[in-house]
């Protein structure tokens, strides 16, 4: 008899522990009314002591909690229980990639007219998930896009955008994006290096053709950020935008006229700052200000 009930000693040992553990993770009754409360979840250190022998039991058991919570997630507080879990799963179980991408995307929420709350706890996430999946397109995009949309950290973007668009299977526009994000950030330059080794590597003339016609973008625009820091210069001497570019010149802010290789001129916007009349739209993808310049 105790050759038979012995084998079952540590499966009974393990559901009792599983069960505790259970217990511990599930996230406490939410009062019908009254303020919220986040989900109080066990140490991992416990977790990985009490639940050794049933780890990914109890992993798939985290990851279900955090679908559900996502299901009922209705306010910004309780899309930010999510993170709790996530951080928790990708603790005890790091090569679990799904979580960083499912968790990290579902973060972010909007309380309306783009402000946006939880995405510090995004980000995190998703860097915390970089280093083991270097190699893996989607979080590389996500976080670019967090870089770029919530936190404006237009170079960081554009260098992941970079390394995820030289990579397996990344999608075509990826390096386009990424000298448009480098010339967003001010650094011009490093967008041009980009686009001209792009030119280089082009394996038809259509794609060389493009990314030519993005250097002579970025020339354009590195031109128009000279003439912009030039009026940022005059507002803070006199108060005030200057009447138009030609000021810029009489007075000494800019020691040289801004070129247009297609023979255009140059204006100011009523965002005061600087455009060309070959060119119908500053190469950037977001906009300084609610008033940014629109072409009709």
């Amino acid at each position: 008899m105790m050759r038979t009930r012995a084998p079952l000693l540590p499966l009974i040992v393990g559901v009792i522990c599983l069960g505790a553990v259970a217990v511990l993770a599930a996230p406490p009754r939410k009062p019908p009314r009254g303020p919220h409360q986040e989900p109080m979840l066990p140490r991992k250190e416990v977790l990985q002591v009490v639940g050794r022998s049933q780890l990914p039991l109890l992993v798939d058991y985290l990851w279900i909690q955090l679908l559900q919570e996502t299901g009922r997630a209705r306010t910004a507080e309780e899309y930010l229980d999510i993170y709790p879990y996530a951080d928790l799963i990708t603790d005890l179980d790091p090569q679990f990639d799904t979580v960083y991408r499912f968790a990290g995307s579902a973060l972010p929420t909007n309380l309306g007219r783009e402000t946006w709350v939880n995405t510090e706890e995004s980000t995190r996430l998703l860097r915390k998930g970089l280093p083991l999946f270097p190699d893996d397109v989607r979080l590389l995009m996500l976080l670019a896009y967090n870089l770029s949309t919530f936190h404006k950290q237009y170079r960081e973007a554009a260098q992941v955008l970079e390394q995820a668009s030289k990579l397996p299977g990344a999608p075509e526009y990826l390096s386009a994006l990424a000298t448009r994000l480098y010339a967003q950030s001010g650094e011009v330059e490093a967008g041009m290096a980009l686009a001209q080794s792009l030119v280089e590597s082009a394996e038809d003339e259509e794609t060389r053709a493009a990314f030519e016609q993005r250097i002579r973008d970025l020339e354009m625009e590195a031109q128009l950020q000279r003439v912009d820091k030039a009026i940022a210069t005059f507002r803070e001497n006199f108060g005030v935008a200057p009447p138009d570019i030609q000021t810029l010149l009489w007075l000494g802010f800019l020691d040289r006229p801004p070129h247009d290789p297609a023979g255009g001129g140059f204006f100011l916007g009523y965002d005061e700052r600087a455009y060309s009349e070959t060119q119908r739209r500053r190469l950037e993808i977001f906009t300084p200000g609610d008033r940014g310049y629109q072409w009709n």
